[in-house]
């Protein structure tokens, strides 16, 4: 019975990745890379932003969809990213480029873990953590700066042009 419910657990995540490829890739083809960073970037910033809503009375179900939608659109900023990498890259270029890629992707995620700790000791100082109504005021601060600086990254994107990634998206870019 174990291995029946673990297989459909495992299946299920298959299933999920699965569409959510489908739908970052159907995402690129329809609206091109540029749009669909820029705009997931934002989306990314509001959703982190949110968790500042979150305080004691907030019922499990309501942080347990938060959490999933905010990881619906950070897989879909990752696959985004991933195959953009890979646009412009020849058969020869393909393991350089996946070995520069993971780095750069593993280097984001470290910044991002040291930028959020840093910006949450700012706001949750050592003084202020044996009171619960001043921790969880520090911790709903740090999200919105973070929200705010996720948004702000999304300049990045901005750089892309109308037709960047077309190769793999088969996006055709409108005119204007």
């Amino acid at each position: 019975m174990q291995r029946f419910f673990r297989f459909r657990k495992h299946a299920f995540g298959l299933v999920a990745k699965a569409e959510q490829s489908l739908f970052a890739s159907r995402t690129a083809a329809r609206f091109g890379y540029r749009k669909v960073l820029v705009a997931n970037t934002l989306i990314l910033g509001v959703l982190i932003m949110l968790f500042a809503t979150i305080d004691v009375g907030t019922p499990a179900w309501r942080i347990a969809l938060q959490a999933f939608i905010l990881g619906f659109f950070t897989s879909t900023q990752y696959t985004s990213m991933n195959t953009l990498v890979y646009a412009d890259v020849t058969a020869q270029q393909t393991s350089a480029a996946c070995t520069i890629a993971s780095t750069g992707q593993q280097m984001s995620i470290s910044f991002g873990v040291a930028a959020a700790s840093l910006i949450a000791a700012l706001f949750v100082p050592e003084t202020l953590r044996s009171n619960p109504t001043a921790l969880i005021h520090g911790v709903h601060q740090a999200f919105i700066v973070l929200g705010l600086m996720t948004m702000a990254s999304s300049i990045i994107f901005m750089g892309l042009r109308k037709d960047d990634g077309g190769a793999v998206s088969r996006h055709k870019p409108t005119a204007g």
